[in-house]
C-alpha cells in the first residue's frame, strides 16, 4: 500500500458524497456532475485501492467492508481539512488584542468588549491576562489596560474607569455581626489581597483611609488575587474590597452588598492605553474611537 499513489481527491469527494446521500443520481446533483461522471469518479477509487467500495442494489449503494474503513478515515480527514479551513479564515479575519491585569481582564474589559461587539460581531478579540499589572507588554497587544493618573508621554490613553473602593460582604454576616458603619467593622474578619504592588490598597489600609481611627480586633484571611478575595466574601469569610471599576457580578445587594456608606475615590484610574507612536489600524481605531464616545 505504501508504494501506491494516494486517490485524486476529485474521486475521495465523489465517494464522500455517494455515501452521504445513498445513490450516484443525488451525488451527481449535489457536486454538480453528471450520474456518469460520478461512476467513473468511483470506478477509478475502486481500481486504484483494488477493491470493491459499494455494494449496488438497483439506484441505491452500501458500503462493503473495505469501503466502511475508507469511509472512516475519510470523513475524519474532510472534518480535518474544513477545520484547518475555519482556523485560517479566523486568523484572517479582523482582530483585536488587549492586555490587562486578571481582575480588570474579567470584570472591566470582558464586559467592555461584550458591549463593542454587540456592534461589531465579527470582530475576533484576544484577551490577555497578566497577574501583575506592571508587567503587561504595551508592545505585545493593541492595546493594554494602564493603571493611573494617565500622565505617561510614551503612551496614548483614555481613561475608561474612575477608581472607587468600597467593602462587600454578604448580608447574612453583616447583619450576624450587626455591621451599621465603618467603626463596627473593629470586629468583623476582614479578606485581604494580598499583592506585591504597592498601589493595591489592603482592607485595613483602605479602612484608614476612609476615616477608621480605631484598632482592628478580628482574624485576617489572606489571599493572593482579586477573584478569591470575592469567592471568600461569598463564602461569608467576612469583609473584602470592591472595586467599583471592576465590579462582580454578585455585588447587587443579593449576593453581596456594602458593608458600609464609606467609599473611597483615590483620583486614579483605568485607562484604554497604546505605545504613542504606533499608528491605529482601522478596527483599533474603531474601538479607541467607541470607547471615547462611550466614556
Amino acid at each position: 500500500m505504501t508504494s501506491k499513489k494516494l486517490p485524486p481527491l476529485s474521486a475521495i469527494v465523489a465517494f464522500d458524497a455517494v455515501v452521504r446521500l445513498g445513490t450516484f443520481t443525488r451525488a451527481a446533483t449535489e457536486l454538480y456532475l453528471t450520474q456518469s461522471a460520478v461512476s467513473k469518479q468511483i470506478k477509478r477509487l475502486e481500481e486504484s485501492l483494488g477493491t470493491q467500495l459499494f455494494e449496488r442494489r438497483g439506484n441505491e449503494v452500501s458500503l462493503t467492508g473495505n469501503g466502511a474503513v475508507l469511509y472512516r478515515a475519510v470523513t475524519q480527514s474532510l472534518q480535518c481539512i474544513k477545520e484547518a479551513v475555519q482556523q485560517i479564515d479566523s486568523a484572517q479575519a479582523p482582530g483585536l488584542s488587549i492586555a490587562a491585569s486578571s481582575g480588570i481582564a474579567s470584570y472591566l474589559v470582558i464586559p467592555l468588549l461584550s458591549r463593542f461587539r454587540k456592534l461589531h460581531p465579527q470582530v475576533n478579540v484576544r484577551v490577555v491576562a497578566v497577574e501583575d499589572r506592571r508587567a503587561i507588554d504595551f508592545s505585545a497587544t493593541d492595546f493594554a489596560i494602564a493603571y493611573g493618573d494617565g500622565q505617561w508621554p510614551a503612551l496614548r490613553s483614555q481613561r475608561i474607569a474612575e477608581e472607587e473602593i468600597f467593602a462587600v460582604c454578604i448580608p447574612a454576616y453583616r447583619d450576624r455581626m450587626q455591621v451599621r458603619g465603618l467603626a463596627d467593622l473593629a470586629r468583623c474578619d476582614l479578606i485581604e489581597l494580598e499583592s506585591n504592588d504597592p498601589a493595591t490598597l489592603s482592607t485595613r489600609q483602605w479602612m484608614r483611609r476612609v476615616g477608621f481611627e480605631g484598632r482592628h480586633q478580628g482574624t485576617i484571611l489572606r489571599v493572593s488575587s482579586y477573584d478569591l478575595a470575592i469567592k471568600a466574601a461569598l463564602a461569608g469569610e467576612g469583609i473584602a474590597l470592591a472595586w467599583a471599576e471592576a465590579l462582580p457580578p454578585e455585588v447587587d445587594g443579593q449576593r453581596l452588598c456594602r458593608a458600609c456608606p464609606e467609599t473611597l475615590l483615590t483620583g486614579q484610574g483605568e485607562y484604554l492605553a497604546c505605545p504613542a507612536s504606533r499608528e491605529l489600524t482601522p478596527l483599533a481605531r474603531t474601538l479607541w474611537e467607541w470607547v471615547g464616545a462611550s466614556s
